[in-house]
């Protein structure tokens, strides 16, 4: 379910009728649009909003506003907000963001923003953007992207803020930049003339100049002292004497003031006044359910007239607000006059804001009356709709904010607890959730659909933590449960489960059992459909997608990602935009990973811009990792070695950011990595590091046992390719036979294809042509009916050289398009019996040092560490870690210290 927009957020205070005109203020501002940011930061009731919206009204530029308030204090809150104010410009800037902001967690916010700011940077003249009373905001993060946009604007965008207190940015810098235009309070006071024109111009008080510079000097120019002291003194026939008597510092005053201000309205207003002063912003219906008394729909229009603060929203005057001081004091009054009573008032506002449908309102008004069996029903009352259209974040915060001592009363929201967890990757709450999901089945109607759920989440625990045995057991266990559900009759919970358990059993089939996989992907994604949810439609079809491949599939594996993108973009678009698009990136990675195989170079450079594009917007680890993967991979293919290194580089830096408590995500990630490491290899043998990394990973990693033996995750494929590109074919050769046979076995087409290339390359290195043959015709005959093309082209020269034997003995058309698509000089996969190594640009006592050895020297004796040297370098950790390793053999040092010190003796340095 879509967050609802406050549309009166959006648009600055509509002018009242006793607006005094101050032109020389609003110079200043004219004088200032140039500065990078205008801050007006004064204390409450000096007038900042209604400056800063009279200056708006003269202006010719567009600007966009963008009132906050403490439910603001969340950065995916604030960027959603920030994004639509700017939207009004433009309704193209940050396309497909509110979306993705109301669905996801943001985890870095430097990607929006650079696509927001790319964005203004197209428009044509300067623009204004206001977040007024960002005094608000407290939370550090939203103050970080703050600073970020100030840094990145265009320079034909102006950021104004208002607030009551300095906000916590480098004020300072642009200050010394001559980028800062600052107002503050000082500037703000009414002078004497402003002050007698407010009073006697537009009060009409006929007050003596002695009474007015009185009152000026008590009030010392505050606006809202003034504007109070002339309600209080429009009907005194003693006016002068009561400006007299007028004494006490400005908090004191402002009580007095409105104390007098409110003792003159009728007992009905004051009531009034007081119970709707709860409300953040209000109308008449809203008041009306709030008070609960008939409210004429004429009287906040009244009440406006009257000068009784209320700030208007729109400009058909529905919406209201009081002006913040006035708020602050008429709770502070109902708190005195009828505490048992606020309650009840935000527990009439929640029901009220739940029946608009605007839920967040409806759960912050239930908190606010302690009430949290009311936010618990409210949030039940919705969790399946944001199910359903995943509003995954939305949730988890609703239900983090209730006791956890009344959350198993709430079946409902246990069932759903548990399954935004694994949709989400929150491996590390689910032992926790387990719990609330057995102490709730006592009250819940279906407590077998409880046990379902609780067998669910635990072999999704199991599975991640690469126990797949167990994970199995448990999910069959969940299915069982589900068996004599009828379909016709089973409730969206019931069907929730059932899905989720077909998806988790179609993962943990797809790494030994690719035909179950994909029949249960197909009745997940069947069932997916049916309700329309997002992510489960999302799971089971990139689930189908990796079955159909692993089967040697190819063309049915593209169809079903093609025809699930087309179905999640339709879904979002009849939906208005407001279903997830981040992880749709994936899918087209996937699908760019098939065209790559097939050849199809730029199909595939083609999906790779626009998993790009998505993931700029929200790239998950794995759609990003995925993305990096395939533009190694086309990188190599146009040869393009170092862009290459750089992809590889990245995927390492994504790898190494996840945690290692997903020990099964950790896993997929460095097989990634480390058949980029032997990618790249093979094309650039003189990276000899790549292969001791690789080496260096198995090593760490290999398996106690051979369960899942040749299993994409098990690493004994990379084992066998590092023993080929090593020149030990005798070694690989026993590894290959397994391998082929485990793929046999489990009808793993794809990987049988690979393994079965491979063995053909050991066979022919060891002389036995005659197998080798073999070998390669029996892939050449599962390879064929789907156009495998990179599996041969990547293993270079040498299978070249073999595909040519093979065509003169009989050749195909197959086998014709394969080698007209070897480039012409192909590169061996194997390493050269004496490896390049990088080219040497100074030799010093016998020792030769290379460009990059050099670089990682230099870096080193200005203190940068390890991880710095990376990134400056462009180079993965592990890299980095090799030429370190270098360096310490050639200068015979076994520390930093002693390699620097040698390095200078050697005059290196």
């Amino acid at each position: 379910m879509a967050l609802t927009l406050l549309s009166t957020k959006l648009h600055p205070p509509l002018p009242t009728a006793h607006v005094i005109a101050r032109p020389h203020l609003v110079a200043r501002l004219e004088r200032g649009i140039g500065a990078k940011l205008m801050l007006i930061s004064s204390p409450a009731g000096t007038g900042k909003s209604t400056l800063l919206a009279a200056w708006l009204r003269q202006q010719s530029r567009p600007a966009a506003w963008l009132s906050l308030d403490n439910s603001d204090n969340d950065l995916s809150q604030f960027l959603l907000y920030l994004v639509s104010a700017l939207q009004q410009l433009d309704p193209n800037l940050g396309v497909g963001l509110p979306e993705l902001l109301q669905q996801q967690n943001v985890v870095s916010f430097e990607p929006l923003l650079i696509q927001l700011t790319n964005n203004l940077a197209q428009l044509g003249g300067r623009v204004i953007l206001v977040l007024d009373d960002y005094h608000f905001l407290s939370n550090s993060r939203i103050h970080d992207a703050t600073e970020f946009l100030l840094d990145h604007l265009p320079s034909q965008v102006c950021l104004v803020i208002v607030t009551r207190t300095d906000p916590p940015l480098a004020l300072s810098r642009l200050r010394v930049r001559s980028q800062l235009l600052e107002v503050r309070g000082a500037d703000l006071r009414f002078d004497l003339e402003e002050a007698a024109h407010f009073l006697n111009g537009s009060q009409g008080l006929g007050l003596s100049p002695a009474a007015i510079a009185s009152l000026e000097a008590q009030t010392e120019g505050w606006i809202a002292a003034l504007q109070l002291a002339a309600l209080s003194l429009a009907e005194r026939p003693d006016k002068e004497a009561f400006v007299e008597a007028f004494v006490g510092s400005h908090r004191f005053l402002v009580d007095y003031l409105v104390d007098e201000v409110l003792s003159r309205q009728p007992a009905s207003i004051k009531t009034f006044l007081q119970r709707t002063a709860i409300l953040e912003r209000f109308n008449t219906s809203l008041c009306e359910a709030v008070t609960g008394q008939p409210t004429d729909a004429d009287l906040l229009r009244q009440l406006e007239a009257a000068n009784l603060f209320l700030v208007p929203l729109d400009d058909e005057r529905r919406w209201y607000r009081f002006h913040h001081l006035f708020a602050e004091f008429l709770r502070h009054r109902l708190k005195a006059d009828e505490p048992a009573l606020i309650p009840e008032l935000h527990r009439r506002a929640s029901a009220w804001f739940a029946a608009q449908g605007l839920t967040d309102e409806a759960i912050r008004h239930a908190f606010l009356a302690d009430d949290n069996e009311l936010a618990a029903q409210v949030a039940a009352a919705v969790v399946a709709k944001l199910a359903v259209q995943w509003s995954n974040e939305q949730f988890i915060q609703y239900f983090q904010r209730l006791p956890t001592a009344l959350i198993p009363a709430h079946p409902q929201l246990c069932l759903y607890y548990g399954w935004f967890l694994t949709t989400t990757g929150r491996l590390g709450t689910i032992k926790a959730a387990l719990p609330l999901l057995e102490q709730s089945k006592v009250y819940s109607p279906e407590p077998q659909m409880l046990d379902a759920a609780i067998f669910g989440l635990r072999a999704y625990d199991h599975l991640h933590q690469l126990d797949f045995a167990a994970a199995a057991r448990l999910c069959q266990q969940q299915l069982s449960l589900l068996e004599h559900e009828q379909p016709g009759r089973s409730t969206p919970e019931a069907l929730m489960v059932r899905i989720a358990g077909t998806n988790l059993m179609g993962s943990i089939c797809f790494y030994t059992a690719p035909q179950r996989a994909a029949a249960l992907y197909q009745v997940a994604l069947n069932l997916a459909q049916q309700i329309g949810s997002f992510i489960s439609i999302f799971t089971a079809t990139t689930g189908l997608a990796q079955a159909n491949q692993q089967l040697g599939q190819l063309r049915e594996a593209a169809r079903v990602l093609e025809q699930g993108i087309r179905h999640l973009e339709n879904t979002r678009s009849q939906r208005g935009g407001s279903t997830r698009t981040g992880n749709v990136a994936e899918l087209h990675a996937r699908l760019g990973q098939l065209h790559y195989e097939r050849n199809q170079l730029a199909e595939a450079g083609a999906a790779l811009r626009q998993a790009r594009k998505l993931n700029e917007l929200y790239g998950s680890p794995l759609a990003l990792a995925l993305e990096l993967s395939l533009s190694l991979r086309l990188c190599l293919a146009a040869g393009e070695v170092e862009a290459a290194h750089t992809a590889l580089h990245r995927l390492d830096e994504v790898s190494a950011s996840v945690h290692g408590s997903d020990p099964l995500l950790k896993q997929t990630f460095e097989v990634l990595a480390m058949h980029g490491r032997l990618a790249l290899s093979a094309q650039a043998p003189q990276l000899t590091h790549l292969l001791d990394e690789v080496k260096d990973w198995l090593e760490s990693c290999w398996p106690s046992n051979d369960e899942h033996f040749g299993s994409p995750l098990s690493g004994h494929d990379i084992l066998a390719r590092l023993r080929l590109a090593r020149n030990e074919p005798t070694q690989a050769l026993p590894l290959l036979e397994r391998l082929i046979e485990a793929a046999q076995d489990q009808e793993r087409e794809n990987d049988l294809i690979r393994f079965l290339l491979l063995q053909a390359l050991a066979l022919q290195q060891l002389n036995r042509e005659g197998e080798a043959m073999q070998a390669l015709i029996r892939a050449l005959k599962l390879a064929e009916p789907e156009g495998y093309y990179r599996s041969f082209i990547d293993l270079g020269s040498q299978m070249q050289a073999l595909l040519k034997q093979r065509a003169r003995s009989r050749n195909t058309p197959y086998l014709a398009a394969l080698l007209a698509a070897f480039p012409e000089s192909s590169s061996p996969l194997t390493a050269p019996e004496k490896p390049q190594t990088e080219v040497i640009i100074q030799r010093v006592q016998g020792e030769a040092f290379n460009a990059r050895e050099l670089a990682v020297l230099r870096l080193l004796e200005v203190g940068n560490t390890h991880k710095q040297i990376a990134r400056e370098l462009q180079l993965s950790p592990n890299t980095v870690r090799w030429y370190m390793k270098n360096i310490y053999i050639k200068l015979r040092a076994n520390n930093r210290t002693g390699a620097l010190n040698r390095a200078r003796e050697m005059g290196l340095l």
